[in-house]
């Protein structure tokens, strides 16, 4: 997950300040008015870490740890190493520092660190990924375009800003966010179409009569018909069919096949039950007779697995594209493509299969490279991050470091290029230039950003290579990894439903009855990716709870919130632990559909171990 899902544990106090001080410092109500309770971010500078060095309590700790040396030696360096921890060594500075400090009061230590730097997190600045959807680029194109690039004559740049305020409404102030979409530097190449069908000629409710298919029912005596709604497309279905069993195919016209074509189109199942209904794609090379003798005879090669059909039990379903198969096994024949419907009234085997854009078509060569580019929101709008050290690297700047995508691994390690990249780019940089390098870094199948600032020094690039968060309470000061996270209810909030995914994938290893047939919710927990929230209606969660009452049902969904949380927090943030002393507190706000409205609630878990979360008992609480 993102840092952008990250709040201070200052915020903390900020929302949640009645009930922080409550468990957390007790008795702070009958104190007087705190004299100074801040949240601040702190770097260290040259001479702090002299100061830092000559501490009497950190002298005695080093010598307990057998670090003296390279205590003495950070007055010097001016750096941290594995050896010396900074976690331990900066408290006592901070004490010295902020002499007025109360309990709740907060600092971020930015320092220079060398050395082990496994635990280290940059700060994201609240920085979220938003990746073009193909529709985006529909914007630049015209509805109709299957393009996923931008061009000369297209700048990404004269549509970012209206892609972004049409998908990010629940952006605030300050908000920045890292745009990711594909740059061509030729314009695109023209797409040959062999056959492309998408029925708008048709007559709503009629069956199909056209030079681009054969409309033959083998069994029974519905036909494949014309149907409008949101667009024509074709449907067939045995729903209602009198005479039970229904076999009817829905074949295009003879097509010769040149190298490079594929075959795709949109189709969704509505009404989709799992006694039957189904369709096969068929593709043929020898169909003489379009007759059912005819269709018998020929020989038909079944691609049907090829595609993925969505589904739905009801009728709330628009056709989606399906996938493509090549056609390069047919080069030089002539094919007619079919699609089979096979069901029984009389058994249940009714769904409806919807079928729209058949297309047959010879891709243009086009190449193009993933571009980032940083945005920001200024309170009415999304604007080009403007900060002139800050760079943002995209596919072409990760290929000559010598990586294949957009993105930094454990296999192509940031810090071991970023310094002869930025050296080479700013070849005339003088002593001292900072330049913040902002990147894309993909680790467990998630893909995050990362800013790491450099300040140009001897003549090499240097990384500030670490902050750490440390909190006062009881006339000490410690480290304290205390995290918020912030699930949005936007659904173009991709980590947000990384997430509720990740529960529901759990559900789905362990009790796979309870998730959906989209595969994005559970009613075990009721964690919907699709709408980023807990689904709470009793009407949702009763089709998989016939025995329960609605009390009952209201009752077991809060027992088994609690629950919920850990399996996503274990996965996403893998790297939480334990600290002696500290109780490093994870807050989740996150929000509860109920039918009626989507209400904010709030809970905690105790970090016990590594990866390891214990539900705080009584903290889920609805936000009023």
């Amino acid at each position: 997950m993102k840092k952008s899902l990250f709040i201070s544990i200052s915020a903390l106090l900020l929302l949640f300040g009645c009930d922080y001080n409550d468990k957390y410092f007790d008795g702070l109500d009958e104190m007087s008015q705190p004299k100074d309770v801040f949240s601040k971010q702190y770097t260290l500078l040259e001479g702090d870490y002299k100061t830092i060095a000559d501490n009497k309590a950190n002298i005695a700790m080093a010598a307990a740890e057998g670090v003296s040396t390279q205590l003495k030696n950070l007055a010097t360096d001016k750096y941290f190493t594995g050896a010396l921890d900074p976690k331990k060594y900066i408290p006592a500075f901070l004490l010295g520092k902020y002499i007025a400090a109360d309990d709740g009061s907060v600092v971020k230590v930015a320092y220079d660190y060398r050395g082990d730097i496994k635990d280290y997190m940059p700060d994201l600045n609240a920085t979220t990924i938003y990746k073009l959807s193909a529709s985006d680029y529909q914007l630049a194109w015209g509805a109709d375009s299957k393009l996923n690039f931008f061009t000369p004559s297209k700048p990404a740049a004269d549509y970012l800003v209206a892609i972004l305020n049409d998908n990010m409404k629940d952006a605030v102030e300050g908000d920045i966010v890292a745009a990711s979409y594909n740059v061509s530097e030729k314009e695109p190449a023209d797409v040959t179409y062999a056959f492309n069908e998408d029925f708008e000629a048709g007559t709503a409710n009629t069956n199909i009569e056209s030079e681009n298919w054969l409309n033959i029912t083998v069994k029974g005596k519905f036909k494949w018909q014309t149907k409008s709604y949101n667009g024509k497309y074709a449907q067939q279905s045995a729903n209602a069919h009198s005479d039970g069993v229904l076999d009817s195919y829905l074949i295009s016209k003879e097509i010769t096949v040149e190298s490079g074509m594929s075959l795709t189109f949109d189709a969704a199942y509505a009404y989709h039950n799992e006694i039957g209904g189904r369709v096969s794609v068929l593709i043929t090379t020898d169909l003489s007779d379009a007759t059912p003798e005819g269709i018998a005879a020929a020989k038909w090669d079944d691609v049907t697995d090829e595609f993925k059909v969505p589904t739905a039990t009801s009728g709330s379903i628009d056709a989606s594209n399906a996938g493509s198969t090549s056609l390069s096994s047919y080069v030089g024949k002539k094919i007619r493509v079919a699609f089979r419907y096979q069901g029984d009234s009389t058994t249940g085997a009714t769904s409806t299969y919807r079928l729209d854009n058949v297309i047959i078509s010879t891709p243009g060569k086009n190449t193009y490279s993933t571009v980032n580019t940083l945005y920001t929101y200024n309170g009415a709008g999304w604007a080009l991050y403007a900060e002139s050290n800050v760079i943002m690297l995209g596919q072409a700047d990760i290929v000559e470091m010598g990586g294949r995508y957009d993105d930094f691994s454990s296999s192509l390690n940031p810090d071991n290029y970023l310094p002869t990249f930025l050296k080479r780019k700013y070849p005339y940089a003088l002593e001292g230039d900072v330049k913040i390098v902002v990147y894309k870094y993909f680790s467990s199948s998630v893909t995050t950003i990362r800013a790491d600032k450099y300040e140009y020094k001897n003549g090499q690039f240097v990384r500030e290579a670490a902050m750490s968060q440390f909190a006062y309470a009881d006339g000490t000061w410690k480290f304290d990894p205390s995290t918020v996270i912030t699930l949005s209810t936007s659904k173009s909030d991709t980590e947000t439903a990384l997430f509720y995914q990740t529960i529901t994938d759990w559900v789905k290893e362990n009790h796979p009855s309870y998730v959906t047939s989209y595969g994005n919710n559970d009613y075990y927990y009721g964690g919907s990716a699709y709408n980023n929230n807990f689904d709470f209606r009793v009407s949702a969660w009763k089709p998989y709870y016939a025995n329960e009452t609605e009390e009952q049902l209201q009752t077991l969904m809060f027992e088994r919130l609690p629950e919920s949380f850990p399996h996503a927090l274990k996965v996403l943030y893998a790297d939480a632990d334990a600290v002696a002393g500290v109780e490093v507190v994870y807050t989740i706000n996150f929000s509860i559909y109920n039918g009626t409205t989507t209400d904010p609630y709030t809970i905690k878990y105790l970090v016990t171990g590594k990866a390891q979360f214990e539900y705080i008992k009584d903290s889920v609480k609805k936000v009023e």
